[in-house]
């Protein structure tokens, strides 16, 4: 093809078939270039549009996508290849009405095409219209009876509406038309698991990591049968022996390590497991990148970094918007906007950005994290579990800041790249945590804020664990801190939205995360501390200075007002005290609510006994040991038991009680509950709570 334009440089067809190897090498600013050149050429070429916008919409580039196949689309009016592709784009972008418009008109141009369908069913499903997106499917089948993908999207759709069997009926009908796929069998594990089939749910994950070593949420998912089958088999030693088959890969021993020490948390040999896993995480590939033009004359002349960093977690639903607002602004810290970060630590991620080596690093990160230069984009950031959010920065409430809520937070890009790879200039290589570094300064210097920086605050929010464990790895001086909250009020916060959703693992891993939280082996080795939202709320002026003091920066009026890039910020949207607190950081609303909307009393009593040692610690319950282990004798028999919100659960969902206590999210949730209940027994605490700040 470069023959073939540079002998014809007006040859459009040369640019547009250039364009498409580009693409599929990964080379998508390249391949974007050659469909620009065909298109100057020959600006009626609605094929070198349509290919644009294919690899705009690989490049995350939604709304320039959109616009490529709107060109197209212009040119040719019955192209239903472009409606398709927009269709895709526009359920990615949640515009879900214009997707199903849109792909029934590629439908109506092109009755037989089984892609479509198959792309409606998609924007049906996410729609909430499950039936009429299994009719979509069927459709797409009639056409295309080997089409493996709509038979897995088939058993995640029965799977939704809870018809579990004919789920893992349309998974095996796409393994046995494509054998290789992993994430049928991911996709099959996770039915088999919500049957209470742990062994052959187990069974069906350890395939897909087999055939996809570095599947991630493959070896996420592995974890909970093996969590819920601890109680049956007694010894966890015994879990060993479903285990994946270890390749030798660094990649398989990390995944191993990590799940062995998730398998042990909240044990008593978990600090062994603790270390395993922190030794496994610095064998990875690639934890460096050399510079290969690095001048020698400038070794050791670097640009002062940040010295000092405090990472902000949450506790449930505890507020950690709120504190990241206020210390947003402050002259000794350097913050990112938002919890778009969450995942930075994952070494998945750091291998993303440096894959196309040195030079291209700042422009894969500008591209990944696109959503930080403007709040409005609807590039999908990566969240716990390898989910993915679009409109992350539209929902945190960042593109309505300032007094009349009509901006959108923005950077400039090119002013972040070129300081960022003018401080890249001065190290001979880089690892995630130096890179991170020079990230805060540049965006720093692409908002304008000169001032000197001694700290970066992190609202690394809720890190799946492998971002957590490897961040702690980078650091031996992190302060963490943890926001939080009365812990049964919390709770109930956080698991309301995942319960109306009739979403019961969503709850039940809620649950147990709080559970575990208060035992986190990183925060009894590191600096950390927790700081009361009931604190925070009702004495501003006595928690802030304690907090000020204990992370070592000065206090400033900035630290009393929620702002994001220095605006005004009105609050999270998604709180239900958004509209009645607004913009008052200190309203009282979220600690004053009363429990009861989704725990009942009886809930309640189970949870706050099982939550009291970090209730005491906190000051929320006077401590009374011997009430404390009467109650814990007395919850004992009732975690055998279905929970009252359980029963309402279960009756929405129309299953029996037998059926939903014989589910993996009950065996998974129970097997948690009744751990923790044994460490109460035996200690009557828990050995790695996290300290309450002191303030006066």
């Amino acid at each position: 093809y470069n023959k073939a334009v540079n002998i014809k440089s007006d040859y459009a067809e040369a640019y547009n078939n250039m364009g498409n190897p580009l693409k599929e090498q990964g080379k998508l600013e390249e391949a974007i270039e050659a469909y620009k050149n065909a298109i100057t050429i020959k600006p009626d070429y609605a094929e070198a549009y349509y290919n644009m916008g294919n690899a705009l919409n690989e490049k995350g580039k939604f709304n320039a996508a959109i616009e490529a196949y709107n060109k197209a689309l212009t040119i040719e009016e019955n192209f239903a290849e472009a409606y398709n592709a927009k269709g895709s784009v526009l359920k990615l972008q949640d515009k879900l009405d214009e997707a199903v418009a849109t792909l029934e008109k590629a439908l109506s141009i092109k009755p037989d095409y089984a892609e479509a369908f198959n792309n409606l069913g998609n924007a049906l499903q996410q729609k909430g219209n499950l039936e009429e997106a299994i009719e979509a499917y069927r459709s797409a089948v009639s056409i295309k009876p080997d089409y493996a993908e709509i038979f897995s999207n088939i058993g995640v759709t029965l799977q939704e509406l809870g018809k579990l069997s004919e789920a893992v009926v349309a998974f095996k009908k796409a393994i046995s038309i494509k054998p290789d796929s992993a994430e049928a069998f991911n996709n099959m594990g996770i039915t088999l698991r919500d049957q209470g089939h742990l062994e052959q749910a187990i069974e069906a994950y350890v395939k897909a990591v087999s055939l996809k070593g570095d599947y991630a949420q493959a070896w996420h998912n592995l974890f909970y049968p093996l969590q819920s089958l601890k109680a049956e088999k007694g010894d966890i030693e015994d879990l060993r022996i479903f285990y994946p088959q270890d390749n030798g890969s660094n990649h398989g021993k990390i995944a191993h390590s990590l799940l062995d020490y998730r398998l042990h948390r909240g044990q008593e040999r978990q600090e062994i497991y603790f270390d395993k896993a922190l030794k496994s995480l610095s064998s990875a590939d690639n934890i460096t990148i050399p510079n290969p033009k690095f001048d020698e004359s400038l070794k050791g002349k670097a640009q002062a970094l940040p010295d000092k960093m405090a990472a902000l977690v949450h506790f449930g639903r505890s507020g950690t918007g709120l504190l990241h607002s206020l210390i947003d602004g402050h002259p000794q810290v350097s913050t990112l906007p938002s919890i778009y970060f969450s995942e930075y630590f994952d070494h998945a991620t750091w291998e993303k950005i440096i894959s196309s080596g040195w030079d291209k690093m700042v422009d894969r990160f500008i591209s990944m994290y696109d959503v930080l230069f403007d709040a409005k984009s609807s590039v999908l950031i990566e969240t716990t579990s390898k989910k993915l959010l679009h409109h992350i920065g539209i929902k945190l409430g960042y593109a309505n800041v300032g007094d009349e809520r009509n901006e959108a937070l923005s950077v400039d890009r090119a002013v972040f790249s070129e300081e960022l790879k003018r401080l890249m200039l001065f190290y001979d290589e880089l690892d995630a945590f130096t890179f991170f570094k020079l990230v805060h300064t540049a965006f720093d210097k692409a908002i304008n804020d000169t001032k000197q920086k001694n700290m970066i605050f992190y609202h690394i929010h809720n890190p799946d664990l492998y971002a957590q464990l490897n961040f702690a790895r980078f650091s031996k001086s992190i302060k963490w801190v943890m926001m939080v909250r009365e812990p049964v009020q919390s709770c109930e916060a956080w698991v309301r939205d995942k319960y109306l959703e009739k979403d019961y693992f969503g709850v039940a891993g809620r649950i147990v995360t709080m559970l575990l939280e208060i035992d986190n082996t990183i925060y009894s080795r590191k600096y950390s501390i927790g700081v009361r939202l009931e604190d925070l709320k009702e004495f501003p002026k006595k928690t802030v200075p304690a907090l000020c003091e204990w992370l070592g920066i000065e206090e400033r009026e900035s630290l009393y007002e929620m702002t994001a890039q220095g605006k005004k910020w009105w609050g999270d949207p998604a709180s239900p005290d958004y509209k009645k607190d607004g913009m008052n950081p200190f309203g009282k609303t979220s600690i004053k609510r009363k429990v009861g909307s989704v725990f009942s009393e009886k809930d309640q009593f189970i949870l706050r006994t099982l939550f009291y040692p970090f209730s005491v610690r906190f000051g929320y319950v006077k401590e009374n040991l011997e009430q404390f282990k009467a109650d814990l004798q007395t919850i004992r028999p009732l975690l055998d038991e279905m929970f009252d919100f359980e029963k309402s659960l279960a009756k929405k969902t129309q299953l029996t009680p037998d059926n939903f206590m014989k589910s993996g999210s009950y065996l998974y949730l129970r097997s948690y509950l009744i751990e923790r209940w044994n460490t109460l027994n035996v200690y009557h605490t828990y050995p790695n709570m996290i300290k309450s700040l002191k303030i006066n």
